[in-house]
C-alpha cells in the first residue's frame, strides 16, 4: 500500500501554513491506515465533490462539507486523494478519461467512417446527458475567473478530440467517403455542431436538441462533406 500523497495547499486562503498542513496529513494517515483502496468509498467521494463543486463551487466548497456529504471521516478523504485539490483533480481526469474510453472503441471498429463517427458522438452526447453536472463544472471552471480552482489542462483534452475527429475525416477522404479537403477544417466543423448540442444541454432550462436532432444535424454536417460534394469548389456564391 503506497503511502498517501499529502495537502499540496491549504484547504482555504484563510488556512494557516503549510506546517500545520503537514502535521495534519501526518494524523490522517494513522487514522486511515484500515482504508482499502478498493470499494466503493472512492467513488462515493467523487461523486459528493461533483455535486458540491457544480452547486458552490470548488472554493467555496469545504473538506468538511465534502466528507459530510460522503458519509466519511477527514482522514479517508486525504488517505484516497490526498487534498481537496487532488480530488478536484482525480475527478476531472477520471472523467475525461472515460469520454476517451468512449471514443477508442470507435476509432478501432468496423464499417464505415461516417458510421463509427456518427456513433462514437452519439455515445459521447448520451454520456453528456448522463452527466450534465460533470459538463457543467468542466465550462464553470474553463470559463471562470481563473484562481477559483486548481489548474487543470482542459486544452490538451481539447485538441486531442480535435485531432481524433480529423483522423477519422482524414481516413473518410482517403477512403473516398468524404471529399478532398482540410480534414482538420472539417473536424472544426463537426466539433463546433457537437458544441452547440452540449451547451444547449446545459444552459437551457428545456433542452431543444435531443439525440434525433443531433443525428439530424451530423447528418447534413457529413451530406456535405460528403464525396462529390466538392463541384464547384471555390466559387463565389
Amino acid at each position: 500500500m503506497t503511502e498517501e500523497r499529502r495537502p499540496t495547499m491549504p484547504e482555504s486562503q484563510a488556512a494557516p501554513g503549510k506546517r500545520r498542513g503537514k502535521r495534519e496529513g501526518a494524523a490522517f494517515r494513522r487514522e486511515a491506515q484500515g482504508v482499502k483502496p478498493e470499494g466503493p468509498i472512492r467513488e462515493k467521494l467523487m461523486r459528493a465533490a461533483l455535486t458540491l463543486f457544480t452547486q458552490r463551487g470548488y472554493s467555496a466548497t469545504t473538506v468538511r462539507e465534502l466528507v459530510e456529504a460522503a458519509g466519511v471521516t477527514k482522514p479517508v478523504l486525504y488517505y484516497y486523494f490526498g487534498s481537496k485539490e487532488g480530488l478536484f483533480l482525480d475527478l476531472m481526469r477520471t472523467h475525461f478519461g472515460r469520454l476517451e474510453a468512449v471514443a477508442d472503441v470507435y476509432r478501432k471498429g468496423k464499417g464505415s467512417v461516417r458510421k463509427r463517427l456518427t456513433e462514437m458522438l452519439m455515445k459521447g452526447f448520451l454520456y453528456v446527458q448522463q452527466d450534465r453536472d460533470f459538463i457543467r463544472l468542466m465550462h464553470a471552471v474553463y470559463f471562470g475567473p481563473p484562481g477559483q480552482a486548481p489548474y487543470f489542462d482542459f486544452d490538451v483534452y481539447h485538441h486531442r478530440y480535435h485531432d481524433l475527429i480529423a483522423r477519422f475525416v482524414k481516413e473518410g477522404i482517403q477512403s473516398g467517403e468524404f471529399r478532398s479537403g482540410s480534414a482538420g477544417d472539417m473536424a472544426w466543423i463537426i466539433l463546433g455542431t457537437m458544441e452547440i448540442a452540449v451547451e444547449d444541454q446545459i444552459c437551457c432550462q428545456a433542452s431543444r436538441i435531443n439525440r434525433d436532432t443531433l443525428k439530424r444535424l451530423l447528418h447534413l454536417v457529413f451530406d456535405g462533406i460528403a464525396a462529390g460534394n466538392d463541384k464547384g469548389k471555390g466559387k463565389s456564391i
